[in-house]
């Protein structure tokens, strides 16, 4: 295998790992919530409502939009990466 080949080899099995990655914290920022004050996701200031889908524990509403904004940074910064990879792939000249 010619090293050309192998580095676009490479390069799309990189970009389908980021993309799942990618899949996964986006999945994980649409179910995210806060449940207990999180010092982490603090914003000073707070609505607690209670979440009657989970034992009616309560729900910090600014701390979970926090978590969630997170998950959805960290899900753009991956795709991006897969998109670059694929992109370098694709400008790899065939063998």
């Amino acid at each position: 295998m010619s090293p050309l080949r192998l580095a676009k080899e490479v390069c799309r099995v990189v970009s389908v790992v980021l993309a799942l990655a990618s899949a996964f914290y986006w999945f994980k920022a649409s179910t995210a919530k806060v449940t207990h004050d999180d010092k982490r996701y603090d914003v000073g200031i707070d609505m607690v409502g209670h979440d009657p889908k989970n034992k009616d524990q309560p729900l910090y509403v600014a701390q979970t939009v926090v978590k969630q904004s997170t998950f959805n940074k960290i899900a753009a910064i991956l795709t991006g990466l897969a998109v670059l990879f694929q992109v370098a792939a694709s400008l790899i000249p065939p063998d």
